[in-house]
């Protein structure tokens, strides 16, 4: 499937695209709840994006190494820029 430096660019695009606006729209459900809830669903994703970047990583072993270099890099590229916009315009509201 992914036989190409292109290709491993766009799968791993598409994927961390996926895995950037769910992380980014369970994220913004949880925003003005507790820090424990906000923070748990914080860590879960980091996990579980860490994970999805690990099984890819392991399906693509057999591929050669510039590959699997730019479908991460992409992966990861692709999720940061879901995290440079601010989740709140605004700020959190405090009572102050």
């Amino acid at each position: 499937m992914i036989h190409t430096v292109a290709a491993g660019i766009f799968y791993g695009a598409g994927l961390g695209a996926v895995l950037g606006w769910a992380s980014r729209l369970a994220l913004k459900k949880t925003l003005g709840s507790s820090s424990a809830v906000f923070f748990s669903v914080f860590v879960s994703g980091l996990l579980a994006r860490l994970a999805a970047l690990i099984a890819a990583v392991c399906l693509l072993r057999h591929k050669i190494y510039i590959i699997i270099i730019a479908f991460a890099a992409a992966m990861i590229l692709v999720q940061m820029a879901f995290e440079l916009v601010p989740l709140d315009k605004n700020g959190t509201k405090r009572n102050s």
